[in-house]
């Protein structure tokens, strides 16, 4: 497969900042969970911590406790109806024991077309109410939600505290006595009285309970699929809701999954539907404040800090509130790759985080502060292909298996194309993440060339591309488009690129000189050694380009099996037909212009080693013991040698079979003054270097690329050199 770069996990802080909207102000509030574990931010691919936002605002959800009064959601009035205002927090089935604060739902009995009066009276006689209800469409039997939350309060005992489903209606005809904001926690005895006779039933509101936070995942591509209670249900039976696998630092999704954030409480459904809005979100950022009972934070456990807009976020649909008051259960779902966050920033988050709810002690749900927090990690997209090495080596046929392995959640929808390199070929095939992880797809190739190079992809994740050949193709290519130095003064590598090597070797690079006629004296750099397979290698330098360049990536063999890069003496470049396999892209610097994408008259010429020829210039040799003569001169002499010291920008290799290279007499000087042997056409390079097809010696000072002499060598004879021409001057 190919190789990723490590440090592709960016650190998160995702908050969710929540606001009162509607006709409430909008403040945010600051809460971290306690014992944050420490976590490390990665590195980017260019080796620096990449953050998605310095500072550290942390923004978070809370709710006011208490009643509501008659100018706010739930003030008084004579009748009421659930029709008008989210249901979201109301339970499905009739429910009559519920918790303090949530809503109890309870079947009056009543038919089509019937009024009944229905009482409330708790057992120790301090609460006691009378409604009339009207069952008008009778389509189903006629309910009464009591919004316990509500209900207790004597400003607000009609509007969303008493309220039924569909058509029918509720009006408060008495009360004697109303006590406590929320319902006080007992037994009440619910009667109806219609004119068919009188039943009696109990409801019960306990204390509410604060149970744990967990994290669970989701297709990213079914995010807009959860939208209520009974899609979570049904994406939970379904498979498409799965426990994250656990690895040391929490449970772990995959850049791309849906979030599912769920806590278990109870207590708080009746405060969201207290806010009257007409979809779950609204309630949740109406109810929410400084001073509330509870509030949500989502923060990063490592270096990075950054908080997400969650009213934007719930704006555009990147995040979702949705409750399942039958289950006690709460859930934020959110796309990382896409919410909101503060102005300025790019979208999307990935790596170590927590999630915390908190709440406030003396509220109608804890006695004492509480937290219930998860650790997690959002790591990036990974995936693999089931091919050795990760090239795939298929037939131009139909039913031509792709198959591999992926990190993203079960269920997840995937595209894999089929491209060719020239992009004058394509077809895809769509296949689903199974349970374990992995996934596979028969394409059809059909009308694919036989003995041609392709790429295979998968749409869903960024930087997948693989080479797939179909017969006897040769299986190396070379991909690259550009790369962007975070330098602005010079660029000392080159990065995302990918090759793919059918026998191992090496990734140079080499500079597009003006008349775009590429050789081997515009090589800048090389990486390290590869194994046969697909890579993204740094390719490191030796010259560092000052300003955006053209660049062509040529892929070559380790021809002498020593994991030296040694062309043009050996290591000849990969070829197919006469053409050497490469990549050509742009490196840009930091705030540089950027060259033409495609150079128009792009040649290059790297001819194979052995069709290199011609006397290697040597690298001089030192006298065994120079010793300096003092004279009554202020200048320095040193016996000289006879032999030339070659230098080069690059050190270059050596030539096959001359390992330690014997020292020519000087035939002719070159401009700087010192001896160059005379090469094999008579001729001598401007650099010190044989020209016409001969190479030079590496003096050894760099790389191991190669014997030569070392840098003291160099250094001493030098020194020899200079004083020998200061004593012939003389």
């Amino acid at each position: 497969m190919f190789e990723r770069r490590g440090g592709s996990t960016l650190g998160v802080l995702f908050v969710l900042a929540v606001a009162v909207a509607g006709t409430a102000a909008i403040p945010a509030f600051a809460a971290a969970g306690p014992d944050t574990r420490a976590g490390t931010a990665p590195a980017n691919a260019g080796g620096g911590t990449q953050c998605p936002v310095g500072g550290g605002a942390v923004g978070s959800a809370a709710a006011a406790d208490g009643g509501a009064d008659d100018s706010g959601p739930g003030g008084a009035s004579t009748a009421s109806a659930a029709s008008d205002h989210s249901l979201a927090s109301y339970p499905e089935a009739p429910r009559t024991d519920v918790a303090r604060g949530d809503i109890a739902a309870i079947e009056t009995g009543i038919t089509r077309g019937e009024t009944g009066t229905v009482r409330i009276e708790s057992v120790d006689g301090e609460f006691n109410v009378s409604l009339t209800f009207a069952n008008n469409d009778g389509r189903k039997p006629a309910e009464l939600y009591v919004n316990t939350y509500l209900a207790g309060n004597e400003t607000a005992v009609a509007g969303l505290a008493y309220t039924a489903g569909d058509n029918d209606r509720v009006a408060v005809e008495d009360r004697e006595s109303v006590t406590g904001a929320p319902m006080p926690v007992g037994a009440y005895d619910v009667t109806v009285e219609t004119r068919s006779g009188t039943t009696t039933q109990r409801l019960t509101v306990d204390d509410p309970a604060v149970g744990d936070t967990t994290l669970q995942r989701a297709p990213g591509d079914r995010f807009g699929e959860l939208d209520s209670d009974e899609d979570i249900v049904a994406a939970r039976e379904a498979g498409l809701i799965t426990e994250p696998p656990m690895t040391d630092d929490g449970p772990e999704a995959a850049l791309g999954d849906t979030m599912v954030y769920r806590l278990n409480a109870s207590g708080v459904y009746g405060l969201l539907a207290a806010q009257g809005g007409a979809t779950s979100e609204a309630n949740f950022l109406a109810a929410t404040g400084e001073e509330g009972p509870f509030d949500l934070s989502i923060t990063s456990s490592g270096d990075c800090e950054s908080a997400v807009d969650v009213r934007g976020s719930v704006a555009d649909g990147t995040a979702r509130v949705i409750p399942d008051p039958d289950s006690e259960t709460l859930y934020v779902t959110a796309d990382l790759r896409r919410v909101a966050v503060r102005e300025g920033l790019d979208r999307g988050f990935r790596g170590p985080g927590r999630a915390t709810y908190t709440f406030s002690g003396g509220s109608h749900i804890a006695e004492s502060d509480t937290t219930t927090a998860v650790d997690y990690t959002v790591a990036a997209r990974e995936y693999s292909y089931d091919a050795d090495g990760g090239i795939l080596v298929r037939a131009a046929e139909p039913g031509q298996r792709v198959a591999g392995e992926t990190n993203l959640a079960p269920g997840t929808n995937l595209t894999v194309n089929v491209t060719g390199l020239d992009r004058d070929y394509e077809t895809s095939a769509r296949t689903t993440v199974d349970d374990d992880g992995s996934f596979g797809v028969d394409v059809d190739l059909s009308d694919a060339r036989d003995d041609a190079r392709y790429t295979a992809s998968i749409a869903q994740i960024d930087d997948s591309e693989t080479l797939l050949t179909t017969g006897s193709a040769e299986a190396t290519a070379v991909l690259f488009e550009e790369y962007a130095s975070a330098s602005s003064s010079e660029a000392d590598r080159v990065e995302n690129a990918r090759v793919a090597l059918e026998d191992g070797g090496f990734l140079a690079a080499y500079r597009v000189p003006p008349n775009e006629q590429v050789t081997r004296e515009d090589l800048i750099g090389r990486s390290g050694y590869l194994q046969p397979g697909v890579h993204d290698p740094t390719v490191s330098l030796d010259r560092p380009l000052t300003r955006s360049e053209n660049v062509v990536l040529v892929a070559h063999r380790d021809g002498d099996g020593d994991g030296r890069f040694d062309y043009p003496a050996d290591d000849s470049p990969y070829r197919i037909g006469s053409d050497p396999v490469y990549g050509v892209g742009r490196v840009l610097l930091d705030g540089g212009s950027k060259p033409p994408r495609n150079p128009q008259y792009l040649g290059v010429t790297l001819p194979p080693a052995d069709e290199i020829t011609g006397t290697p210039v040597p690298t001089a040799t030192p006298t065994d013991e120079p010793t300096a003569t003092a004279t009554p001169s202020p200048t320095p002499t040193a016996t000289p040698t006879d032999r030339a010291v070659t230098t080069t920008e690059l050190p270059p290799p050596t030539l096959r079979g001359t390992d330690t290279p014997t020292a020519t007499p000087a035939g002719t000087t070159a401009p700087n003054g010192t001896g160059v042997p005379t090469a094999a056409n008579g001729t001598a390079g401007p650099n010190g270097t044989a020209a016409s097809g001969t190479a030079t010696v590496t003096d050894g000072a760099a790389d191991g690329f190669g014997p030569g002499f070392g840098v003291t060598a160099v250094v001493v004879a030098v020194v020899l050199f200079g004083a020998a021409a200061l004593s012939r001057r003389e």
